[in-house]
């Protein structure tokens, strides 16, 4: 468990027990010894970034954490690491006296992968610097991953929305209207009514699903005819692109799962295989029986995926060039409720393609 300190707890670390250092606002005499130093087992042990700034702004006391996470000695130049100009703002206001303390969030990119900090700097006796950072990296991404959420839902459903009210206002503004166009209008208004139909299901499952992160699943449940029901639901679909749903099947087995999700995951990744398929081709679904695990697989014979775009096709919303450009329908959702219904069972999601070849999806669970 990593040991985060509080600023507070870390001036006091700072205090030796016969003389005391004083900080700003602090009517205390200057220490002769600071517990701050390379030897101090206390605050190198700590996993929180700490750096002491002398008041030439270089570096007085690095603990191991800042050693490690910004790659840093105590003889390297502070601002060749953090170069964004709010950190040089901050440590100029601190150094000139005009705060005593600062937080501020930093973006560093040169360090092995962009991170977040929430940074605070207090200004010590002999104008020195105390700067911690605590890595909300985590947090941040889970912030922007809001923020896109609520981005792309409105996009999602304003295009169908403003075409519905499009067509609504042309048929109360025509005064004359054939049964051909009548029938194309309300053609178009059925199909954009589905989708958004379609696109708040999926959002409700997906949150259903999130929700039930922590619920510990308990039933037994025959993988076996999961399969087979998932697979009755999709076959009239199939034969309508002229595609063959091929299951070669292994032993009756059982797994701890949700039968209800289970089968929504399969349903997703057939409809996925149908969608992106080539017309008359096959979907091999296939279960393999190992001694500590089960693997099932779902191999289509489409036009597959680029190696690049791969890790984004669980996204939510995303879609691939060749969907847009075919005008694939689909809500962008399928493969995000299947990673997250996987997620929930524990079980392990592989995807891997060939371009012309045909894309397989793999689906690891434990056996009970």
């Amino acid at each position: 468990m990593k040991k985060i300190i509080d600023l507070n707890i870390f001036k006091k670390i700072l205090v030796n027990k016969e003389e005391k250092t004083s900080f700003v606002n602090e009517k205390q005499t200057e220490t002769k010894h600071s517990l701050i130093s390379p030897d101090n087992d206390i605050v190198n042990v700590i996993d929180t970034p700490f750096i002491v700034l002398k008041r030439n702004n270089k570096i007085h006391f690095i603990n191991t954490a800042a050693k490690i996470t910004f790659n840093l000695s105590s003889e390297d130049n502070i601002f060749h690491t953090f170069r964004t100009p709010e950190f040089h703002e901050n440590i100029s206001k601190i150094k000139d006296k005009k705060i005593s303390k600062s937080q501020f969030t930093l973006k560093l990119f040169n360090v092995p992968q962009t991170k977040f900090f929430n940074v605070k700097m207090y200004r010590l006796a002999d104008n020195n610097t105390l700067l911690s950072f605590i890595d909300i990296t985590r947090l941040q991404h889970l912030e922007n991953l809001r923020t896109d959420f609520v981005g792309n839902v409105s996009h999602e459903l304003k295009t169908p929305l403003s075409i519905i009210i499009n067509i609504i206002e042309l048929l109360e503004n025509q005064k004359k209207i054939t049964v051909k166009e009548k029938n194309k209008f309300m053609k178009i208004l059925s199909k954009e009514s589905l989708k958004m139909k379609s696109i708040i299901e999926n959002l409700l499952h997906l949150t259903k699903i999130e929700t039930d992160f922590t619920k510990k699943i308990t039933k037994v449940v025959n993988l076996n005819k999961i399969i087979l029901d998932s697979i009755s639901r999709m076959e009239t679909r199939a034969k309508k692109n002229g595609i063959k749903i091929k299951y070669t099947r292994s032993k009756p087995v059982n797994i701890l799962g949700d039968s209800d999700q289970l089968q929504q995951m399969f349903v997703n990744i057939i409809d996925n295989s149908i969608k992106y398929a080539d017309k008359k081709s096959l979907i091999n679904i296939e279960l393999r029986n190992f001694e500590n695990k089960l693997i099932l697989s779902f191999k289509d014979q489409g036009k597959g995926i680029p190696q690049r775009l791969i890790p984004r096709t669980t996204e939510r919303f995303y879609r691939t060039p060749e969907a847009k450009i075919k005008r694939i329908e689909g809500t962008g959702l399928g493969l995000a409720i299947v990673k997250h219904i996987a997620i929930m069972h524990k079980a392990k999601l592989r995807i891997t393609s060939k371009i012309n070849i045909g894309t397989t999806i793999e689906v690891s669970f434990k056996k009970v």
